[in-house]
């Protein structure tokens, strides 16, 4: 949803989006090529004729061969559930892809695979929007423009992406602001910053800059599992002479019990993170 403002579509858009949390709404009980399938044949753009072999193709492209197109989801790993998620977002026809830190979970063969794919589509008929703090994946993108974010702004520019564009993310160039803190203030803050970026890998920070961002999604699944837990609660209250019933509402109420249990896990993780940096 807008935040504010308006958004006016042309009749012909087909939007495409992939978040990196898209992995983690999957249907556990689910099984992978059904749901690839499932996805495609949807909606009013799907396509009622795309069968199962054309979802194992996908995910088999995709690195998901042998029997695990045929797994529940969540027998999956991470990465594999990510996968999962690509096919997904791969088999509906759009003529804009906007993308969400999509190298999230995925390993450097997938990685490649999709940055090759991304660079190579749309040509006249279409646009990609990528969101990333992944340097090795933007850089195997021939972007025509690039937007930073800088206090506030969105500054877009018709060009490809350069070096300076990571200096923020990288600490290469530490753009913060200082107030009227003194020299020797300033100096400790320089040299505070500077020990942290060393302390910390790659992966870490790129996690770092995107915790208050994964905590708020973290929050919004977590109270949208427990509302479930009370709707299911009340079905357990209004069935509970229909003892089959009621054995479907229970290992439905575990699953989100589970989910909330795997949220909350990571929610704390994130705040754990966000501690040692402050």
């Amino acid at each position: 949803p807008l935040l504010k403002g308006d958004r006016v579509e042309n009749e012909s858009l087909r939007l495409g989006s992939f978040t990196q949390d898209l992995a983690q709404e999957l249907d556990g009980k689910a099984i992978a090529v059904d749901l690839v399938t499932a996805y495609a044949r949807e909606g009013s753009f799907g396509d009622i004729s795309f069968s199962d072999n054309e979802a194992r193709s996908v995910l088999g492209r995709l690195g998901l061969g042998d029997d695990k197109p045929l797994r529940r989801i969540e027998d999956l790993s991470g990465g594999e559930k990510a996968r999962v998620a690509l096919a997904m977002f791969s088999v509906k026809a759009s003529n804009i892809l906007i993308l969400d830190e999509p190298s999230n979970h995925l390993d450097q063969e997938c990685i490649k695979a999709l940055s090759d794919s991304l660079t190579d589509w749309g040509e006249d008929d279409g646009a990609v929007v990528v969101v990333s703090h992944d340097r090795a994946f933007c850089q195997e993108i021939d972007f025509t423009h690039v937007g930073t974010v800088e206090k506030g702004n969105l500054i877009v520019e018709q060009r490809g992406a350069e070096g300076k564009d990571w200096d923020v993310f990288d600490g290469e160039s530490n753009r913060v602001s200082l107030g009227k803190s003194s020299p020797i203030e300033e100096e400790k803050i320089s040299s505070s910053s500077s020990s942290l970026k060393k302390d910390l890998d790659k992966q870490t920070r790129k996690q770092l800059y995107n915790a208050p961002k994964r905590i708020a999604k973290l929050e919004s699944l977590i109270e949208k599992a427990e509302g479930k837990i009370a709707e299911l609660d009340q079905e357990m209250l209004e069935n509970g002479s229909d003892v089959g019933k009621l054995v479907d509402l229970t290992a439905k109420r575990e699953e989100e019990e589970e989910r909330v249990l795997e949220y909350m896990e990571e929610w704390e993780e994130l705040e754990e993170l966000l501690l040692q940096v402050q």
